[in-house]
């Protein structure tokens, strides 16, 4: 059975390496602003739980927070898509051995799948906890 990798193609269709290199970067520099912020308000808060319960419920607060998390597994999408474009290839897998070089396909879209469902099964939970709970 010869595996299909046009949905690959279709995914990674706008992963242009000015978009991707713009992504990587604005997004680590929101997450930092947001670390950044976070720790501000832990060194300069008071110790009363409802102060940080008022300050963690907030609107903003889970605003910020589900962009963060939506940008942090972006930014892990876009290097972990970066590692299997460079290294499970054809001829990077070639060189452990010529069996994997004719798997090379099959073990690319297997980590593509792994790595994808991670992402959106811990954005899912991240979403989640945030929002109901």
């Amino acid at each position: 059975m010869a595996y299909d990798n046009n949905w690959v193609i279709w995914v990674f269709l706008f992963m242009k390496g000015s978009l991707i290199w713009s992504i990587q970067r604005y997004s680590s520099l929101f997450i930092l602003a947001y670390f950044v912020y976070f720790v501000f308000y832990l060194l300069n808060a008071t110790d009363s739980y409802h102060e940080w319960s008022l300050f963690i419920s907030s609107f903003e607060m889970r605003a910020a927070t589900s962009l963060t998390a939506l940008l942090i597994i972006l930014h892990a999408y876009i290097g972990l898509w970066t590692v299997g474009t460079d290294y499970l290839t054809k001829r990077t897998l070639g060189f452990l051995n010529k069996g994997l070089s004719n798997q090379a396909n099959l073990i690319r879209g297997i980590y593509y799948f792994i790595f994808i469902f991670s992402g959106l099964l811990y954005l899912g939970v991240i979403l989640y906890i945030i929002w109901t709970i």
